[in-house]
């Protein structure tokens, strides 16, 4: 694996708080790539005739909260924002069928090395191939961590100059080969992903997901929010935070958010009632939420 520090964030991957988040979910999700961890998330029921294709080992280690495959349809192209196993991306390539596409982008290289597993097998199951896996931060679409692993194994940083060379290259191919381009997708899925990602990433998040959806495109997604606001001293609890919980969004900030990046339609689409964790008071629950992307712009005079 390449060095994380020096690809995005603050240069060592910490919160300004001094937790290193990134660090703390490559190392349980890689684990759980690896081996079944049980708590992570929480249990979800997917139409079981979608689910005959798919390898026991990807089904096993599937980790989330919702199923954002069922708001889509036949043709579309999907996006799906820390893919892991590749299970969502396996389901949801079979609801769009062959002239649809779908992208699955994860930072875990143990998450992607399984998802791109059983591609090949998969697709000739299927009798097309419409799924491939992309190595990015799902905060920074445009920069593909897959080349910029290939750059650094011919280009090792040893000096200032070569930093210098590495950050002039990774402007290039997100100017250039962006990981996702504008305006390519109809669909951004994500399960249980969102809350894993840095506080001070969480606005670029929502800013690449509008980005890269096409106008009138639209989310599904499936988190972790919290009743009320986290406390201070739980967000620095790393094992809190790669267990999708000091992470979370709280309830209204979550549908704030997708305000804020100019999604209109905002729909709580599913509410769990019964929490998936209380820890000091504070309830940790299930939402899924469908916005959309198009409302901006000059608008035509209808009279």
């Amino acid at each position: 694996m390449q060095d994380e520090s020096l690809v995005g964030g603050n240069g060592n991957g910490n919160n300004a708080n001094g937790v290193n988040y990134e660090a703390a979910v490559l190392k349980r999700y890689g684990d759980a790539a690896q081996e079944v961890e049980a708590c992570l998330c929480l249990p979800v029921s997917y139409d079981k005739s979608l689910l005959n294709v798919i390898p026991d080992e990807i089904i096993e280690k599937d980790y989330g909260c919702g199923d954002p495959s069922k708001y889509i349809r036949e043709g579309e192209t999907v996006l799906d924002l820390g893919s892991g196993s590749g299970k969502a991306c396996y389901i949801i390539a079979q609801i769009v069928g062959p002239k649809g596409q779908v992208i699955g982008v994860d930072f875990n290289p143990p998450m992607l090395e399984l998802s791109r597993k059983y591609q090949k097998s998969i697709g000739d199951k299927l009798g097309y191939h419409n799924v491939e896996f992309r190595r990015g931060k799902i905060q920074d679409l445009q920069t593909n961590l897959d080349l910029v692993d290939d750059y650094l194994k011919q280009h090792p940083v040893k000096s200032v100059a070569d930093l210098a060379a590495l950050d002039e290259y990774q402007a290039k191919i997100r100017r250039e080969l962006p990981l996702i381009p504008d305006n390519s997708i109809d669909v951004i899925v994500s399960n249980c992903v969102l809350n894993l990602v840095r506080p001070e990433d969480k606005k670029a998040l929502f800013a690449e997901m509008y980005r890269v959806l096409k106008r009138g495109g639209r989310v599904a997604i499936s988190d972790i929010v919290s009743d009320e606001a986290v406390s201070e001293h739980l967000t620095k609890d790393a094992d809190l935070w790669s267990a999708c919980v000091s992470g979370a969004f709280q309830e209204e900030e979550f549908l704030k958010a997708f305000e804020d990046a100019k999604f209109h339609g905002i729909q709580i689409e599913e509410f769990q009632g019964e929490p998936y964790q209380i820890v000091e008071g504070i309830e940790f629950r299930s939402m899924t939420v469908t916005a959309y992307k198009g409302k901006e712009g000059p608008r035509m005079e209808r009279n």
